[in-house]
């Protein structure tokens, strides 16, 4: 931090013109840093710098999507380079995981646990609802389902839902209509609040588990309510959360588009078509 801005390092800043580096940066410490890349890292002082130079290759959470470089996200690394399944891992047609213990796609796409994030906060601020903290900070889990029981209210809810069905009117019935019967029918206890647990009851009382969805399915394709439920602590499957967005039917993808991103879009997995915030 130097002139009110961050900085990748020292360098930079002075060649932008921040004077107050390269007033308090002695000739020593550029010595010192200069010597750290061509002598054994041995002192913590050596290590710091090190990781510091791990995280500045975090790109901002725009440009996440679009990276080609490793970077450390939470305790994992995430290589978007490294598609090959580990000997551990069992692969499907569902996907496997790699060696820094990311889910990998069907498809060969790498899971970015720091953009699934970043697209569940899209979700909340750009709506203006309250999501779970709890299910926020673990949205990006690889492998095992957390214990959690994630809830949101009802009225939040159904705001999310009128959000996805946008534009869609089937035998005169709306998409705000789907939304609130919707809504209706995952609240069991008619309580106001919605949690994960009693979702999976409701869904489990269709065989099919589409509950009054099944019309807006199969406008397109795409699968039951879990793709929809995911994005909001509702359901809890695979790691992977963000995956679920390329089940969806075309004219649900586009509407969430307008309010979140996802790293795995579409039919063609590879694509990047959620890889901007709405303005």
């Amino acid at each position: 931090m130097a002139c009110d801005q961050c900085w990748t390092n020292s360098q930079s800043s002075i060649e932008q013109g921040c004077k107050e580096i390269s007033e308090n940066t002695s000739s020593e410490n550029n010595d010192a840093n200069e010597d750290t890349s061509t002598e054994d890292n041995t002192t913590s002082e050596d290590t710091n710098s090190e990781n510091n130079d791990a995280i500045n290759t975090i790109n901002t959470p725009n440009d996440l999507n679009n990276s080609t470089e490793s970077f450390i996200c939470g305790n994992l690394i995430y290589n978007p380079k490294n598609n090959i399944c580990n000997n551990h891992s069992t692969p499907s047609n569902l996907g496997c995981f790699n060696s820094d213990g990311l889910f990998i796609s069907s498809k060969g796409v790498v899971s970015n646990p720091c953009n699934t994030k970043e697209a569940i906060l899209d979700i909340e601020r750009n709506l203006g609802i309250n999501i779970d903290d709890e299910f926020i900070e673990l949205c990006g889990y690889q492998g095992a389902v957390p214990p959690i029981n994630p809830s949101i209210t009802r009225s939040d809810f159904i705001v999310y839902i009128k959000k996805l069905f946008e534009g869609i009117t089937i035998e005169g019935k709306t998409g705000d209509q789907y939304a609130i019967e919707f809504a209706k029918l995952l609240d069991t206890n008619n309580d106001g609040i919605l949690t994960r647990n009693e979702a999976s009851q409701s869904k489990g009382s269709d065989p099919r588990q589409v509950l009054n969805l099944e019309p807006i399915f199969t406008i397109n394709g795409g699968l039951a309510t879990d793709d929809l439920l995911a994005y909001v602590g509702l359901y809890l499957g695979d790691g992977a959360l963000d995956k679920y967005a390329g089940d969806l039917p075309d004219i649900v993808q586009k509407n969430m588009t307008h309010f979140t991103r996802t790293w795995q879009p579409g039919v063609n997995a590879a694509s990047k078509r959620y890889n901007e915030i709405s303005k």
